[in-house]
């Protein structure tokens, strides 16, 4: 069960939330942030259950069992509203000032201006990967942060909290959710690992092999895209036959819309995970070849499916490493990725 899971994850914050909550100090506004998206998700949940659970627990823990609690799990709890980067370029949209589209920040604020349709008043709302919001999007929702009506909570969620204005962490109560472990949950993990191990271990000197391993590195890259539609597709199925079941069509349009936006966004997530994994394996091969250490390694899972040696090469692990850090540079500015990775994967087993 997802609460479960949590307290059993994060007891002591737990513990925390709880005694806020039953002491009625429960803030307007909390930033959760951590290196795991689907740990600050479960957060988010939690805190969103606490406080509409019909049936909590002796300490106050929501029951994951009442008709609340599983809908906030499914994300269909109806007065729960929520927003996420859209588009490829992955930034929460300001919408426009006087008549805001659906899935931008205005009109996420909009739906707190509303009544509610419940008889407590309760109103939740959560912004995935608030740091996709620029400037002029954390400023216009700055009054309505500082000054939610009662019974309104907005839970942030983020991995990079100092990408957030300074006006608006200090809005929010700040809830670290840190694992201290990189955690890559995406279809292909295993097989680009393998991949870099022939990369640096089995190909200097070999063009041939390495461009050989860039083609299958850039078939992985492929296959995220498809994930990503697998993952807006569970995690908006309910939701979708819900809207699909209601007169107002413009409904369904909108959650439609909605769906579509979670899977740039999970793309988006997920590419950020290849990109990452690609960096710290070379980080990682790189400190043992410095320190000599195998221990060193902090992550020795990324290399269950690999034959390593004594020691690695010192100079083909630090050029693993530069060449990496220069890939994640190259992509951020859009350059064409096939020609990145390639230059990526030719340089560290041929470069000088």
């Amino acid at each position: 069960m997802l609460y479960r899971d949590f307290e059993t994850k994060f007891p002591n914050l737990t513990a925390g939330l709880l005694n806020a909550a039953k002491n009625k100090k429960l803030g307007g506004a909390y930033l959760l942030y951590g290196d795991d998206p689907a740990w600050r998700e479960a957060g988010a949940m939690y805190l969103a259950a606490m406080t509409v659970c019909q049936s909590p627990m002796f300490d106050g823990e929501p029951c994951g069992e009442c008709r609340n609690c599983r809908q906030i799990a499914e994300h269909t709890y109806p007065e729960m509203f929520e927003l996420s980067p859209s588009g490829k370029a992955g930034y929460i949209r300001i919408g426009e000032e006087n008549a805001p589209e659906p899935n931008t920040l205005r009109w996420f604020v909009q739906q707190f201006e509303l009544a509610s349709s419940n008889a407590d008043g309760r109103k939740i709302g959560v912004i995935h990967n608030c740091d996709a919001m620029n400037s002029e999007a954390q400023n216009a929702f700055l009054k309505t942060l500082e000054e939610p009506d009662p019974g309104v909570i907005f839970i942030l969620l983020t991995g990079n909290p100092s990408a957030l204005l300074a006006t608006t962490r200090s809005r929010c109560q700040l809830l670290p959710l840190l694992t201290n472990s990189m955690q890559y949950d995406f279809s292909g993990a295993e097989e680009l690992c393998t991949l870099l191990g022939e990369l640096i271990f089995n190909s200097t000197g070999n063009i041939v092999k390495a461009s050989n391993l860039a083609d299958e590195m850039l078939e992985l890259t492929e296959k995220l895209s498809e994930e990503s539609g697998r993952k807006a597709d569970a995690s908006w199925e309910k939701r979708l036959e819900q809207a699909a079941n209601v007169e107002d069509k413009s409904l369904l349009k909108r959650i439609t819309e909605q769906r579509d936006n979670a899977a740039a966004s999970y793309y988006l997530m997920l590419r950020k995970q290849f990109l990452s994994l690609i960096h710290t394996y070379c980080a990682q091969v790189w400190l043992w070849s410095e320190t000599g250490d195998k221990s060193s390694i902090s992550n020795p899972e990324l290399f269950k499916n690999t034959a390593l040696p004594e020691t690695p090469d010192p100079i083909t692990a630090k050029r693993a490493m530069t060449e990496a850090e220069k890939l994640l540079y190259r992509l951020r500015f859009q350059v064409d990725e096939k020609l990145a990775v390639r230059s990526f994967t030719v340089n560290t087993a041929c470069g000088e």
